[in-house]
């Protein structure tokens, strides 16, 4: 018997929390239904007008970097003050991160190596881009809300730290290219899809622009394993082959609202879908013409289509980029793309 299931998981009745702070005015309260648009709070904060990642700055170690600021958090610095030190070689050379403008230093990402300047507080209306019912409202815990929810299962997830992640998910250039760079001057709370494979030097960039989570399809496994930053890995570790149709669906999804769930390794979306096909069976009855995705060495990620049943064992697959193969079908994941 060969499981079938969907790469996206559709749950209909959701429970997720949104994060306020205590300077945030929240519009909406329990027993409420909100729909698209709908004002859910009035967000308060000090945006970052320099983010600065220790390690590189200093060329240090993660693990050490806290030891090298020289600042406090919450403290007012001018441009040219000095954010961190590190003194090597005995004493004889010095380096020093400098301050690039005015500002408050916010030292709450500092566990993931980030030292943030803030600039002058704004204020941002945030609102529901889905269909939702408020289940509760209090400052410790936030907005409880639930709602109908796509679920993608994620291979690996590094975090140094797993607190609640929930943010607007964005996709860098609809996922199909490899960047070196972000495109946009600011990913603040943002949960950015990279594509088919990240690399350290975007994930860096993001980071410093603000974002929350980083998800790829791919990545190399010592960055994975040494950045100790919100990374969401879907395929595996190092350059992967990835389908077109999975980057498509969560091209799809950009500009939903996303929450990370640390414990089951899953990542929620909550868009509004058409209800799943009920009566189909969750066993693959009908071969030919189902969809798969190869669980070998040499093809790991490609997905493709059965053709046609060499005997008990073997089916022909056309994949994704034209060619056909012969393949044992123990190899084989079968998946279906519908939501």
């Amino acid at each position: 018997m060969i499981l079938k299931h969907r790469l996206l998981e559709k749950y209909d009745a959701y429970t997720f929390r949104i994060p306020v702070h205590s300077r945030d005015k929240v519009l909406v309260k329990a027993g409420d239904t909100v729909t698209e648009g709908a004002d859910l709070y009035i967000r308060k904060g000090n945006n970052a007008k320099h983010s600065f990642y220790i390690p590189d700055q200093l060329n240090c170690s993660l693990d050490t970097a806290i030891r090298f600021i020289t600042c406090i958090d919450g403290e007012f610095v001018n441009e040219g003050d000095v954010l961190a030190e590190k003194t090597s070689s005995g004493g004889l050379t010095v380096k020093k991160l400098i301050s690039l403008s005015n500002g408050i230093v916010d030292l709450t990402r500092i566990k993931l190596g980030y030292i943030d300047v803030l600039g002058e507080e704004q204020e941002a209306l945030i609102k529901s881009n889905f269909k939702a019912e408020i289940l509760d409202v209090n400052p410790l815990e936030g907005i409880t809300i639930k709602a109908s929810a796509l679920a993608l299962d994620l291979l690996s997830v590094s975090s140094a730290e797993r607190v609640l992640l929930a943010g607007e998910f964005v996709t860098l250039n609809m996922g199909k290219d490899i960047k070196l760079k972000g495109e946009e001057s600011s990913y603040e709370g943002k949960i950015v899809f990279v594509g088919k494979h990240l690399h350290a030097s975007l994930l860096r960039d993001l980071f410093e622009k603000g974002a929350k989570f980083v998800l790829t399809y791919s990545m190399d496994y010592q960055d994975f394993r040494n950045q100790g930053l919100p990374i969401g890995l879907i395929g595996g570790f190092g350059e992967m082959y990835s389908g077109g149709n999975l980057l498509g669906m969560l091209s799809d999804l950009n500009g939903s609202y996303a929450v990370i769930d640390f414990d089951e390794s899953q990542i929620f979306f909550l868009k509004e879908t058409k209800k799943l096909n009920t009566t189909e069976s969750v066993f693959v009855k009908n071969l030919v013409g189902s969809k798969i995705v190869s669980r070998t060495l040499g093809s790991y990620g490609m997905t493709g289509e059965i053709m046609g049943v060499e005997g008990s064992s073997y089916v022909t697959v056309e994949w994704e980029h034209g060619g056909r193969s012969v393949t044992n079908i123990g190899s084989l994941e079968f998946v279906s793309y519908q939501v």
